[in-house]
């Protein structure tokens, strides 16, 4: 045990039976659903990846805005592509919320995890590109999630380093499909969200989400549940993807 603490973290050996601590639900349904805890699993790593345009850089936003209204939230932004404001676009408490922008990739895991171990309970790290990185930075982080009951998300990228991959817990891929039209301007992105993999459930199982810009028009910026994804790809339960209310670019 010792042995393989210190190869690969000592988080990897733990007691079995321990209940569930539930998971942090968004009031997002259809993406609570995705989860077997009804909302993203707490002291756990997981991915959210896509490709540049995909819809998963506003999402996080959107996301962190959402949680920021009732928790300690925090975004660490490897690209420095996140401005406060747009935080606060997105309706956002930005007494709730640090926005980090290290200068290293060692200080931005560092950052997370300092935070988490403070009591910040979603941290999203968000990049468009994941570089190598030592074993023992996933290790240290996963350690930091283990002792509280902290959320922490990865958003963007295709790919992520063996090293970081081998300990997600859930794997999700976004995927745009569509834009929201109003007044002939984009008003906001149609988005599928996938369950590519997964340690707690079975992969395979979607949502459909759209995501209310916060301009050009003063409508309800955020997050819009348009319900589970079929085996056709299609919402169950909301025929929101139509030919007129949706425009590609």
């Amino acid at each position: 045990m010792a042995a393989l603490g210190r190869r690969y973290g000592r988080v990897v050996v733990r007691a079995g039976g321990n209940p569930s601590r539930g998971g942090l639900q968004t009031g997002i349904g259809s993406l609570d659903a995705l989860f077997p805890e009804a909302g993203l699993p707490r002291g756990r790593l997981s991915w959210i990846r896509g490709e540049s345009g995909a819809g998963n850089f506003d999402l996080g936003l959107a996301l962190l805005a959402r949680l920021s209204l009732a928790l300690p939230v925090a975004v660490v932004d490897f690209d420095h592509r996140v401005d406060p404001g747009d935080v606060a676009d997105y309706g956002g408490e930005l007494g709730h919320c640090w926005v980090v922008r290290p200068r290293t990739l060692e200080q931005g895991w560092a950052a997370a995890r300092s935070l988490l171990k403070a009591g910040v309970e979603f941290c999203l790290l968000q990049a468009a590109k994941w570089p190598p990185v030592g074993r023992a930075i996933p290790a240290l982080l996963l350690a930091a999630l283990e002792e509280g009951s902290g959320v922490a998300v990865m958003g963007g990228g295709l790919t992520v380093p063996l090293e970081v991959g081998g300990r997600l817990s859930v794997e999700l891929s976004c995927r745009r499909v569509g834009w929201s039209m109003a007044h002939g301007d984009v008003a906001g992105v149609l988005i599928h969200l996938l369950v590519a993999r997964s340690r707690m459930s079975p992969s395979g199982r979607g949502c459909e989400l759209r995501i209310d810009f916060p301009r050009p028009y003063p409508r309800t910026a955020g997050i819009v549940d348009l319900g589970m994804l079929s085996s056709s790809g299609l919402s169950d339960s909301n025929p929101w993807t139509t030919p007129l209310a949706v425009a590609e670019r």
